[in-house]
């Protein structure tokens, strides 16, 4: 089977794959509604004030979210019809407690969360496979057992631990001891006074984008932390693998340089299992940043899903999962392709 049968044979899979998820998605957050017949808007409305409402503002209540009050098998296939027709369309509703659409509340905070784990982990993964390299190259040595040894303390470290240390360190204590000349921001996205006073300068933007930085700086470690020692030694051990391969002692046999063996002939296949580390990282970026977001105050989807479950806002939580399990869908069918590409022995079938 050649390349192009395969992209197609998985894009039809991918189809089949995002059909079953709409489904899942659609029964997961109406378990209440089919087990215990308790609607969305029971838990939207105070029962006392649900006492004092007219019958047609409850029934454009229900309407504005889609919803059928007792519903029976035909109102839920008319739901269930109009959840995937809306889904596919890009519309996902309004939110129970905003009033606002779904989509403008994840658009509003989606690059919040796509700057903060894009970076993050870009840093993660350049630092994991460079030193993942220098250390697999000497196996056993002193810098491989402390290398490993570190990584092994960072791998095991809460991120939400790792967080609350650096926050205490680096906006509490050091602005103390160096008054006030080394601190960052306890929390949020941006100083609202910065945002206020940089509007209506010529050069606020850049001003804001400092100040963005600024709070940056502490999730992105956070972060970034707990995603190096993973990288490191998923790309020391699979190096440390390919290295004891026959083609590799051939390569040494043939009188090449050793970093040509290993950059040249080993580097390039033990990326393979690294793609799919990877992918899978990017696949879950909003799943990823929850508990950092939450901890920072940062103004993005984790901490919005968070939120969200706390106050059963179900129709965002809805949709941020669609877009978790599409983008995880999305970045698993993109490391099979590179696979392909990464390593010409596979043969797509």
């Amino acid at each position: 089977m050649g390349l192009r049968e395969y992209v197609i044979r998985r894009l039809i899979y991918m189809f089949l794959l995002v059909v079953a998820v709409v489904c899942f998605n659609f029964f997961l957050f109406r378990l209440p509604t089919l087990l215990f017949g308790v609607s969305p808007v029971d838990l939207m409305i105070d029962v006392n004030l649900r006492r004092n409402m007219t019958a047609e503002l409850l029934e454009e209540i229900y309407a504005r979210f889609g919803l059928v009050p007792n519903p029976d098998i035909f109102d839920w296939i008319y739901m269930f019809w109009r959840y995937v027709v809306n889904m596919f369309t890009g519309d996902f509703g309004y939110s129970f407690v905003s009033q606002r659409p779904v989509t403008d509340e994840i658009m509003a905070r989606l690059p919040n969360t796509l700057l903060l784990m894009g970076t993050s982990s870009i840093v993660a993964i350049i630092l994991g496979i460079f030193t993942g390299v220098k250390v697999a190259a000497d196996p056993g040595s002193n810098r491989d057992v402390g290398a490993v040894t570190v990584a092994l303390f960072i791998y095991a470290l809460p991120v939400f631990w790792v967080g609350m240390m650096l926050l205490m360190t680096f906006s509490f204590y050091v602005p103390n001891l160096t008054g006030g000349l080394i601190q960052f921001p306890s929390g949020g996205t941006i100083t609202p006074d910065v945002w206020i006073a940089s509007k209506d300068d010529p050069l606020g933007g850049l001003i804001i984008a400092g100040n963005i930085l600024h709070h940056l700086v502490l999730p992105m470690v956070t972060l970034g932390v707990g995603g190096y020692g993973g990288y490191f030694l998923y790309m020391r051990n699979s190096l440390i693998d390919v290295m004891t391969e026959d083609y590799i002692l051939t390569a040494r046999a043939k009188g090449l340089d050793e970093n040509q063996v290993l950059y040249k002939h080993g580097l390039k296949n033990a990326m393979l299992p690294m793609v799919t580390i990877i992918a899978m990282t990017f696949g879950f970026l909003i799943n990823g940043a929850t508990l950092t977001e939450t901890v920072f105050g940062w103004y993005g989807l984790g901490r919005y899903i968070f939120r969200s479950l706390i106050i059963l806002d179900y129709p965002v939580v809805q949709a941020i999962f669609m877009v978790i399990a599409i983008t995880a869908i999305l970045a698993n069918f993109i490391a099979d392709l590179l696979y392909g590409v990464l390593d010409p022995r596979i043969k797509y079938g």
